[in-house]
């Protein structure tokens, strides 16, 4: 094995040399190494990272996790209370970057699944027209560069299928009145398309290499434990986790043109249900792309007075240009229903009760 990983690393910047290890005819192509289900989660201390590894460790006794997370966009004591709590013998954490080969190639050995959520995002999201830094650069090669060299050290080592964690944003510019997976894509910002070029590298390794391949387009995500102060990169807690938040700490929610725009928003529940499905589907998913997201969507001045109603809070109202960087239109989740029987479980009005009581507990007002 020690001279596979020392050849791998001489002709890692040669995508041409990789070689494709074969699949058997008939073989479901998530197949079990040793019995149980190995699968490694990039970005596990994240907010659906974390989340993702309590569920496969709570709730399937046939898995093992790999949890990988540099700590980049979390705190080390908000995960390390998370690993208390999981058994030792079904997942194990491991401090990396992702595309550090020297530590993620020994992993990805013993890997079925890889689920890619690792992502180093700039703490502020940079519009068109806006110089590059070096420091953007930088990015680029982390999440894109970095994701190429991940999917070819799965090749290399065996694994079985690589989901991909992507964002509905991706379609912000795209002229549609209703988004579909099938729809093209125009990044508006170099966060989407870095996300897009992520997407594009899947659908290679697909077609090139026979890698199971899975693209996820995730919604706006809501739930409990996605407050601000959670989260050390502005936007990784969505428009609602901040209504919550403000409501119990000042009393006011801003609301920007009179909230009459409607967003696409996803339980992180329902997220976590839609990671589970893909991991576990029996059968080729190769290179599918399925947008995640719930079926309806919701005018944020509804989101906004049921928060104000719950916590005795004021609305504020604030005029405001319209946002690039925002869908504005419907996202369609029927191809995921279809294949991955995916499907939201809804009650809206409940989820938020819970994070309303959650925030309480660890320090809102009372």
């Amino acid at each position: 094995m020690h001279d596979e990983h020392s050849a791998y690393r001489c002709r890692e910047h040669d995508p041409g040399q990789i070689v494709r290890p074969p699949r058997e005819a008939g073989r479901h192509p998530v197949s079990l190494r040793d019995g149980i289900l190995n699968i490694l989660v990039t970005g596990a201390a994240g907010y659906i990272g974390s989340n993702l590894i309590v569920s496969l460790c709570e709730t399937h006794p046939g898995v093992r996790v790999y949890a990988v997370d540099n700590f980049f966009s979390t705190g080390r004591p908000l995960f390390e209370s998370t690993m208390k709590n999981l058994d030792p013998k079904k997942c194990t954490f491991h401090e990396a970057d992702f595309d550090d080969l020297e530590q993620m190639v020994p992993l990805l050995e013993q890997t079925d699944v890889v689920v890619h959520l690792a992502e180093e995002k700039e703490k502020k999201v940079y519009s068109e027209g806006t110089a590059i830094t070096k420091k953007q650069v930088s990015r680029w090669q982390k999440n894109v560069e970095g994701y190429r060299r991940l999917m070819e050290a799965s090749v290399m080592c065996g694994v079985k299928r690589v989901v991909l964690g992507s964002w509905a944003g991706v379609y912000v510019a795209a002229a549609r009145n209703h988004f579909s997976e099938s729809d093209p894509l125009v990044p508006i910002n170099q966060y989407y398309h870095q996300k897009i070029s992520q997407e594009y590298y899947s659908k290679v390794f697909a077609n090139e290499y026979l890698l199971d391949t899975v693209t996820l387009r995730i919604s706006n995500v809501y739930g409990v434990g996605s407050e601000p102060r959670r989260w050390r990169v502005e936007g990784e807690p969505g428009v609602i986790a901040v209504m919550v938040e403000n409501a119990l700490r000042g009393g006011e929610i801003v609301v920007h043109n009179k909230g009459v725009q409607k967003r696409s928003f996803v339980y992180v529940g329902d997220v976590v249900d839609a990671l589970m499905k893909t991991i576990l589907f029996r059968g080729n998913l190769s290179g599918g792309t399925y947008n995640i997201c719930a079926d309806d969507e919701t005018r944020v001045i509804e989101i906004a007075q049921w928060i104000a109603s719950a916590c005795g809070a004021k609305i504020c109202y604030q005029d405001m240009k319209w946002q690039k960087n925002i869908v504005q239109h419907p996202i369609s989740n029927a191809r995921a229903g279809k294949v991955l029987g995916f499907h939201p479980a809804g009650n809206m009005q409940q989820r938020l009760n819970e994070m309303i009581d959650a925030v309480k507990v660890v320090g809102g007002k009372s």
